[in-house]
């Protein structure tokens, strides 16, 4: 068995459900990135600016990097039970453990895998964490294709996909990109309560309801919470009515089978959680993550702008 099937074999043996080999190429969205940069649509996420270069031509923070190993993990967890009333949702992959926790384990493992099979002498793994335009990588390495709201897209799992990368100094043969399927369905457009996503695949980070409840740590806008959206923390409204998340698969880690506690959990129980109780279910989780004064800034004003 070649190198290159070796580690694909050993990923799914950890449990990636997705792997895929690219380069370190220069972005093709360089010119669209700036402008979406120049024009603020990143909101405060000052570090995209910061880190635009190493982002837009990743070699130049990894000159010694041949390819990049791209990983994709399944996180949907089958439908969730239906509220009796209506309550405030939080976003999915939220409800279980912390994925930087799981895909970092899992990425760890298949390092020291490839590092024991080949002449590999350097090597670098991240989840979420590096100044690295995953989606896209991801797309040229043949997971998925970057849809128009913005998010991977996969066709065995939908964009419910946990992103890593690990980039060697060993050249691999690599894969065919995925063609964008998306084809003139605008659902996701059109169903934004807060009409972030201005056009497809732009999104105005501001009008993001997933970027206020965990991005901006400040006040949160006049228009939030905008009309009917019931998400606490994240949002999954334009993935929940994505066509491509009908059929998803059922992940098979269990990290990420949701807190029974968090599934339409009660307003007003969630309300009342001290410090050590907040700490206590929310552990090693993205909302544990985030803290508890944002979580509770972003409950009260969405009972309080939906009269919950």
């Amino acid at each position: 068995m070649d190198t290159k099937k070796a580690i694909k074999k050993k990923a799914r043996e950890i449990g990636f459900d997705l792997v895929g080999v690219t380069n370190l190429k220069p972005s093709i969205y360089q010119e669209e990135y700036i402008k979406w940069i120049e024009e603020g649509m990143h909101a405060d996420m000052v570090y995209l600016e910061r880190t635009k270069e190493q982002r837009l031509i990743p070699y130049s923070r990894f000159p010694w990097a041949k390819s990049v190993i791209v990983l994709g993990v399944n996180y949907w967890q089958g439908p969730l039970p239906k509220p009796k009333k209506v309550g405030i949702c939080i976003s999915r992959y939220a409800l279980g453990r912390d994925y930087h926790y799981v895909l970092s384990k899992m990425l760890f493992d298949l390092s020291n895998f490839i590092k024991s099979r080949t002449e590999v002498k350097r090597i670098k793994y991240y989840t979420d964490t590096g100044s690295l335009l995953e989606k896209e990588l991801a797309q040229r390495a043949g997971l998925g294709w970057t849809g128009k709201n913005t998010l991977l897209i996969t066709e065995e799992f939908g964009s419910w996909i946990f992103l890593g990368e690990i980039i060697v100094d060993i050249e691999l043969e690599v894969d065919k990109p995925k063609e964008n399927k998306c084809g003139n369905c605008k659902i996701c457009l059109d169903s934004c309560p807060s009409s972030a996503l201005v056009e497809p695949f732009r999104l105005n980070t501001n009008r993001c309801t997933a970027y206020q409840t965990v991005e901006n740590l400040g006040k949160l806008p006049e228009w939030f919470p905008s009309p009917g959206n019931l998400f606490i923390f994240g949002c999954d409204i334009c993935q929940e009515v994505c066509p491509f998340n009908k059929n998803a698969k059922m992940t098979e880690i269990e990290d990420f089978i949701p807190n029974k506690l968090l599934i339409n959990p009660s307003t007003s129980n969630l309300l009342r959680l001290k410090d050590k109780e907040f700490e206590k279910i929310f552990s090693k989780t993205p909302i544990g993550w985030r803290g508890r004064k944002i979580f509770m800034r972003n409950l009260k004003s969405v009972k309080n702008g939906l009269a919950l």
